[in-house]
């Protein structure tokens, strides 16, 4: 389902300040997994939603 909603067209933007090590973090999980970490940081956030209904 995630997948499917990561490419439907983006209407909204985002801009959030964390932490540089928090960053890091997930720009280390993102490579890791071969994605950029925007979309990494977009599908954390369509999982937790999803999950949560």
């Amino acid at each position: 389902m995630a997948r499917q909603k990561e490419i439907e067209p983006k209407a909204a933007a985002l801009n959030m300040r964390l932490p540089a090590f928090l960053l890091d973090a997930v720009k280390a999980r993102a490579k890791a997994k071969g994605i950029p970490y925007t979309r990494y940081v977009r599908m954390l956030l369509e999982t937790d939603v999803t999950q949560a209904r």
